[in-house]
């Protein structure tokens, strides 16, 4: 609730020193409770109190002309301070008072917090909120991948380069490593910290639009932000959205600390937990009726099968695991097909008896076999979601390769052909042990067109990309053009190429 405050309030203020007073305490509070990884009083504490002496000094300059004059002698009091003369006092107020309100609400739920000594449930437990924690622990990772690569392609810089070096390099770790929500969280603050104080000193430096040195600040990312709500939200979504997957990585990475060891995996490529924990009591062999030996009977079998998703992140990822993983279902299903054979000459009788069925138990049997199939299907879905990339990661990269290859026919498509070629016909332990080479591979097609796209928006080469060429004349050309051709031959100017 406090940081969406704060939020809205940057997004419909002109950008000034006091607004980025907040936004500098506000970060200050995100980033050391990430490293310190525990929210202590003395990091959002310091936000509280530059918000009571806002919240002062504001209203002292409504209620006193002569100190709103005095002021205004050293500094602006518009835009620089963000307050308007002319304006009412509540339009003056009312930022730093709603700063102040949910600060002071945040404290409160710190102090009754503390007091009583309020438990907070682990990922582990049942029902739909166990499922989402889980949920983002599993994904928790891709979500800061995707956000950390719309920041790169947002401002196609040098700071939109280091986004995406980082996710280059912080894809070889593991996915329980909090190494990269650390690294993004600080690098973030700082790049939106510097873009917002840039909104105010890039006229004095020369460095807005249309002036000398834009061209530097189209260089380094910075960013000049158009009026209005809009325009400042705009300009700080990509580190907004950052910020927001490092926080859900701190609270996944508590989270993963309250579940019990049993269900935490503690392997560099493994899934940090299970996805589908089973909530149902063991099973008890006691039989006390026909109808309670049929219901125990489908009991066995649930936990049985699943078994199956205790058991998934255990197996080995060579190429007989689907067949034994097969077979093991096969085994278990066989076996409870044995445990039913007692089962049906209590049902039918003995074979001198009259033969004639019983309705009801005849209509028990086929709910029961009914219930049997659907629990089954859940499992093997289960199964299939939890172990998904496993069983058919090779598969599923296989497809995106051919899907990428037709997208624009260049150089890069051949190479995706290669590729595919090579997985089509080389064995899968080799290829596993390949699979590095192809992750650089990939990565060195990605930032060098990345660095076709930063050709475009540095304004010191538009004087060469001006010139109107065709892709078959590069060949004779390939010195003078060679920052068009490169994009050309990468995909890039597929449009211009046609003409």
């Amino acid at each position: 609730m406090a940081f969406v405050t704060i939020l809205l309030t940057l997004y419909l203020v002109t950008p000034n020193y006091i607004s980025f007073g907040y936004l500098f305490f506000l970060l200050f509070w995100i980033i050391g409770r990430q490293l310190v990884e525990k929210a202590k009083r003395r990091l959002w504490f310091p936000l509280k109190v530059y918000a009571a002496v806002v919240f002062i000094f504001t209203y002292s300059l409504s209620v006193s002309p002569i100190f709103a004059e005095s002021v205004s002698k050293f500094v602006k009091l518009y835009p620089d301070l963000g307050f308007d003369p002319e304006a009412s006092l509540l339009e003056n107020v009312w930022q730093s008072l709603a700063i102040l309100v949910v600060m002071q609400l945040y404290s409160y739920e710190r102090r009754q917090n503390s007091d009583k000594n309020f438990g907070v449930s682990d990922a582990s437990e049942s029902g739909l909120l166990g499922f989402l924690r889980r949920f983002l622990i599993w994904h928790s990772d891709k979500i800061l991948s995707v956000c950390g690569f719309y920041a790169c392609l947002s401002s196609i810089s040098l700071s939109g380069l280091i986004y995406l070096l980082g996710l280059i390099v912080f894809s070889t770790l593991p996915k329980v490593s909090r190494i990269p929500s650390k690294v993004y969280l600080v690098y973030t603050g700082l790049l939106a910290a510097s873009e917002y104080l840039y909104q105010m000193v890039c006229k004095p430096a020369q460095m807005c639009p249309d002036q000398h040195f834009y061209g530097l600040s189209v260089f380094l990312g910075l960013k000049y932000y158009d009026s209005g709500f809009w325009g400042v939200e705009y300009g700080l979504r990509g580190k907004v959205l950052v910020i927001v997957a490092c926080t859900i990585q701190y609270n996944v990475f508590h989270w993963l600390d309250l579940m019990p060891t049993s269900l935490v995996h503690k392997g560099k490529w493994e899934e940090p937990c299970q996805l589908f924990i089973s909530s149902n009591p063991p099973y008890s062999p006691v039989i006390i009726n026909e109808e309670s030996h049929s219901s125990n009977r489908f009991t066995l079998l649930f936990s049985k099968v699943q078994g199956l998703i205790g058991s998934s992140s255990s197996l080995s990822l060579g190429p007989g695991s689907t067949q034994q993983k097969s077979e093991y279902v096969d085994n278990v299903i066989e076996g409870s097909d044995e445990d039913k054979r007692p089962s049906f000459a209590k049902i039918w009788g003995l074979s001198k008896e009259s033969h004639k069925w019983d309705k009801k138990r005849v209509i028990f049997l086929k709910r029961e076999r009914f219930e049997t199939q659907k629990t089954t299907f859940k499992c093997y879905m289960k199964f299939w979601i939890e172990n998904l990339f496993k069983l058919r990661g090779l598969e599923i990269n296989m497809i995106v390769l051919l899907l990428a290859s037709f997208t624009l026919l260049n150089v890069v498509s051949i190479f995706y052909i290669m590729c595919l070629v090579i997985c089509i016909l080389m064995n899968r332990d080799l290829i596993q042990k390949l699979w590095p080479l192809f992750v650089f591979l990939f990565a060195s097609v990605l930032i060098l067109e990345y660095f076709a796209l930063w050709n475009d928006e540095i304004p010191w080469f538009h004087g060469i990309n001006d010139i109107e060429v065709h892709c078959h004349e590069c060949w004779k050309n390939s010195r003078i053009f060679f920052g068009y051709c490169s994009k050309c031959w990468l995909g890039m100017s597929f449009s211009l190429s046609l003409q």
